[in-house]
């Protein structure tokens, strides 16, 4: 017990002395995503809105929102694909001005409105996500991110993987 109340004591001290350092942040991304496997759609364009939270200068916790631009599939219909989760982001190496990460996210990819095949209208998968990237930081604020991400559902019913590419920008508060 006098080691957890320890532990407490040195975590709240360091808080009080802005050690443990919580910073906000915003981002938009271009998002090229190329899928391999099965159906009809091949690569698809979007983007993506994330909100996060950066603590102590090298971990960061995001929750994205991915929307892709309306495709048109081999039948002729048209699905407009979105995808939502959230990504835990590592600095990986930080060098003050660029930062090589790297990152590991779970997230559901949904499909709709657009007939795949002859059975299937409608499509949500529960996805896995491992990537690498560069953020490079011309100021305290901003930051410009690519990013390279391998996306593997559970269930490879429709696609066996999708790769990403992300390249946006990123506002932190403070």
């Amino acid at each position: 017990m006098k080691k957890l109340l320890t532990t407490l004591f040195a975590i709240l001290f360091s808080f009080n002395a802005n050690a443990f350092v919580l910073s906000p942040h915003v981002g938009l991304d271009y998002v090229l995503s190329t899928a391999n496997g099965y159906g009809d759609i091949d690569n698809l364009n979007g983007a993506t809105v994330s909100a996060g939270v950066k603590a102590l200068g090298f971990l960061s916790v995001e929750g994205y929102y991915q929307k892709y631009f309306l495709t048109t599939v081999s039948n002729g219909s048209k699905t407009k694909p979105t995808a939502y989760g959230i990504d835990l982001v590592a600095d990986t190496l930080n060098l003050g001005l660029v930062e090589l990460l790297t990152t590991v996210g779970y997230g559901k990819y949904n499909l709709d409105g657009g007939r795949l095949n002859s059975k299937m209208e409608e499509f949500e998968n529960e996805t896995y996500r491992v990537g690498f990237g560069v953020q490079f930081n011309p100021t305290d604020e901003i930051g410009i991110r690519a990013m390279y991400r391998w996306v593997i559902p559970e269930d490879d019913m429709f696609k066996k993987n999708v790769q990403e590419l992300t390249v946006g920008l990123r506002y932190y508060f403070f």
